[in-house]
């Protein structure tokens, strides 16, 4: 599919059209390309033994389960490593066109009254904070020789922040593959995913096995943290058409602790209960620290029990119904015009 007609296309996906849409209109011109970069998620052991302690203080009847990390050979090595990533089904989308002034004007569909326009090279720029890390990482790019005539980009981020996915890194490797790929068309090669990998390291703080999983995912499979070992997402039962879903407190009005009202730290943990109750084999934290979403691994024919069990947990604990998102775990970022 051309990124120039893309936004004509009916039968593609409507995000994208949207994307390309807002690009020409804003440009004056379409894009050269489109890339989809997947949000992505941690599954660590050390994590879920930290998600259980602090989630048991707050109901006694709270206990996780076993991890959705597959087993591997006992001793050391990439296979036992205690941090595995993923991929979720869920994407950041960057429409992008090259330049030659050395500027990158940056526009997001998530703030469309505002545009920034950056130099890439000499002084840096104030830039506003949803474009800084994605200035830095480009910034970085034109620095080792790639990308420095400039770029046109526009930004999309559907996730809210509150479904606890973090949006930096897949947005860090989305416009280092897209600004990479368009010049790399007109001239010299484009790096390799383990040279961007490098830069991006280098480039701003991160979660670098985030990004490994932006880059190297596999459809179906978890990544260790050496970004090269694969192994597949099974069921406790070998099973392997086991269905993740992501629970996430919405966000409420603060209530005084005083009164003895519900908070969504409470309800999450009576809703995770319960859906442990109602079938899902086990929960963990997405990131490295509690928040307000768990991502619970559930028999395919128990997911509408689960998703009815969390409801309610959230009813009596007088809090909005729940958000309870679908992750299918998914290849890595790509191209898709």
């Amino acid at each position: 599919m051309s990124a120039v007609d893309l936004a004509r296309r009916t039968t593609a996906d409507p995000l994208l059209r949207l994307l390309s849409h807002g690009f020409s209109t804003g440009c004056h011109r379409p894009p050269d390309a489109v890339w989809r970069a997947p949000y992505a998620f941690r599954v660590s052991a050390s994590a879920l033994r930290d998600s259980a302690s602090a989630l048991r203080g707050s109901t006694s009847a709270f206990r996780f389960s076993a991890s959705a990390v597959p087993p591997g050979p006992a001793g050391t090595g990439p296979a036992a490593a205690a941090d595995w990533f993923a991929a979720a089904g869920h994407y950041v989308d960057v429409a992008v066109a090259p330049r030659a002034d050395g500027m990158l004007r940056c526009a997001s569909l998530n703030h469309p009254a505002e545009t920034a326009e950056l130099p890439l090279t000499g002084p840096a720029a104030r830039a506003p904070a949803w474009v800084a890390r994605p200035y830095a990482v480009l910034r970085s790019l034109a620095a080792a020789g790639c990308g420095r005539g400039g770029a046109d980009l526009q930004l999309n981020a559907p996730l809210p922040e509150a479904v606890g996915l973090p949006v930096a890194e897949p947005l860090e490797c989305a416009v280092a593959l897209a600004v990479s790929g368009v010049h790399a068309g007109r001239g010299g090669d484009p790096p390799t995913r383990p040279q961007l990998a490098r830069l991006l390291a280098s480039a701003v703080p991160g979660d670098d096995g985030l990004r490994r999983a932006v880059l190297f995912a596999r459809a179906g499979h978890l990544l260790a943290a050496d970004g090269h070992t694969h192994l597949p997402l099974r069921a406790p039962d070998g099973a392997t058409d086991a269905c993740l879903l992501l629970l996430t407190a919405r966000p409420t009005a603060a209530r005084d602790a005083d009164t003895g009202d519900a908070t969504p730290a409470t309800g999450l943990a009576t809703a995770v209960r319960e859906a442990l109750r109602a079938g899902a084999w086990s929960a963990w934290w997405p990131g490295t620290r509690p928040g307000r979403s768990v991502l619970l691994l559930v028999p395919p024919d128990r997911r509408a029990a689960v998703r009815t069990a969390t409801a309610e947990a959230f009813r009596r604990c007088d809090l909005p119904v729940p958000r309870l998102l679908r992750i299918n775990v998914v290849d890595a970022a790509r191209r898709e015009a």
